[in-house]
């Protein structure tokens, strides 16, 4: 596989009956893929015609990595800003000196 293909990924697929008040029963395959089981609660979050259906504990996972993929991002923004401006200060600095005659 060249590096522009992509690779292509199997998803299983599930038809649910809802039950009665809109109930549904999620398959044992499903329950243990997200290590939950009688009586625990699940995280759904709807997208338009979509929904997703996962735990508290890895909702909370994603969001952590989020944010540390975005604090990653801005932190070397920051760091590079910093080095700039210690550079103008140095700079500003040297042209004082030039200036007023006080050279080495």
């Amino acid at each position: 596989m060249t590096g522009q293909e992509s690779e292509i990924r199997v998803v299983p697929s599930y038809r649910i009956p809802l039950q009665e008040n809109g109930r549904m029963i999620l398959p044992a395959e499903l329950r243990r893929a997200l290590g939950v089981g009688k009586g625990d609660r699940v995280v759904v979050r709807s997208d338009g015609d979509r929904i997703e259906i996962t735990t508290a504990a890895r909702s909370r996972a994603r969001a952590r990595a989020r944010l540390q993929d975005l604090y990653a991002a801005r932190s070397g923004v920051v760091d590079e800003l910093i080095a700039e401006r210690r550079a103008e200060a140095r700079r500003e600095g040297d042209d004082d000196g030039a200036a007023d005659g006080a050279g080495p």
